[in-house]
């Protein structure tokens, strides 16, 4: 029977910081982690419980030192997946938890980010266009979601 705990915030990051810097010797070491991005738990523990190649949202990551990645000043939106793959690019690897959930209001906040949004997505669709020149094979559009011009997914494997 799965169990649900609940923890602070800092704890959760000191987690996330333990697990990227105890990965094996020998594999990448992940110097970016994160949690499932979703709410939904079915679709999480459809993924290994750790993975190591795929998005880490904006709204919480650990950083660990040492590393130089940074945001690229020219992304309004979508910065969370170029990060992941600068990240990627870099150290050949991120870390996240399939496991570890949030709670946290995202894309109808006020400010940060958020305060870029258009109401026709124009914003959207034109940091889509620099993640596709940028990380050309890595980005599709998510017909899923929205109006299918302004949701990404992110599969780092077709790069």
């Amino acid at each position: 029977r799965a169990q649900r705990l609940r923890t602070s915030p800092a704890a959760a990051a000191r987690f996330i910081l333990a697990k990227m810097r105890g990965v094996p010797e020998g594999q990448a070491t992940p110097k970016l982690g994160g949690v499932f991005p979703l709410g939904n738990v079915g679709m999480a523990f459809g993924r290994a419980a750790v993975t190591s190649d795929q998005f880490i949202l904006g709204d919480f990551f650990v950083q660990d030192v040492g590393s130089r990645c940074r945001f690229d000043d020219r992304m309004t939106l979508k910065e969370d997946y170029d990060f992941t793959c600068t990240h990627l690019a870099a150290h050949g690897a991120v870390l996240r938890c399939n496991r570890m959930f949030i709670t946290a209001l995202h894309e109808t906040n006020a400010g940060g980010a958020c305060s870029e949004r258009d109401g026709a997505g124009d914003k959207e669709r034109a940091n889509i266009k620099v993640l596709q020149e940028k990380w050309p094979g890595v980005f599709s559009l998510n017909g899923k979601r929205g109006d299918g011009s302004t949701q990404v997914t992110m599969a780092w494997k077709r790069l």
